[in-house]
């Protein structure tokens, strides 16, 4: 776990009085509003789902995110749709994401800031880095390519087996290069995608296919 989380998980740590309806906290740090408001849209003790809206540098963000015990997907809606993260719970773990009631657990709050945490990294990224990310993405098909794969830009399924091992090393080269791990390789993958999909202009890609 990376130092910014480990500082996140300390304050999520301290005593608070939390509903599964808004979460308040001080990110002062990350450039986070003390405020992230979570909306409950419906629940049962199997899955929840629902959206949550915060300020970061002066934007508004709005997602919507899935809860089941063992998994939460959370994805953008604004400003800039398409950035997925989503977190798995550990094989060990015996604390699930859902309450009995269907509210999240405290676990599955935290959780939730790690994610929002992943989509800002890679928010920044794609402002700041466009370039980079873009350049990240043919490297991995170039790789792909010489070792005989049949690869289509911006179309590579992160569920199969293929997408699996692009996953894998995009997550790892992220990693390295910009020093954040993120908690879903496949999520990463699909917010490329979709990143260079729908706002091709950012990457001064003429188009998704090339």
């Amino acid at each position: 776990m990376s130092a910014s989380k480990q500082k996140i998980e300390k304050e999520l740590n301290k005593p608070s009085k939390v509903n599964n309806s808004k979460i308040n906290r001080s990110e002062a740090k990350t450039g986070v509003s003390n405020d992230m408001q979570l909306f409950i849209e419906s629940s049962t003790p199997l899955k929840a789902k629902g959206k949550l809206q915060l300020t970061y540098l002066n934007e508004q963000f709005e997602g919507s995110f899935i809860a089941t015990p063992n998994l939460i997907k959370l994805k953008t809606i604004q400003p800039f749709k398409g950035m997925v993260a989503a977190v798995g719970l550990e094989p060990e773990s015996t604390s699930p994401f859902l309450q009995n009631n269907g509210g999240l657990s405290k676990v599955g709050q935290q959780q939730i800031y790690f994610l929002v945490f992943d989509i800002f990294h890679l928010y920044n990224l794609f402002r700041l880095k466009p370039q980079a990310l873009l350049a990240l993405y043919q490297e991995a098909l170039a790789i792909l390519k010489t070792k005989g794969e049949v690869v289509e830009f911006g179309k590579i399924d992160p569920s199969s087996d293929l997408g699996n091992s692009l996953a894998k090393w995009l997550h790892t080269q992220v990693k390295q290069k910009f020093k954040h791990s993120y908690c879903s390789p496949k999520g990463l993958l699909y917010s490329f995608q979709n990143l260079l999909k729908l706002y091709s202009s950012y990457f001064k890609v003429a188009s998704p296919s090339n």
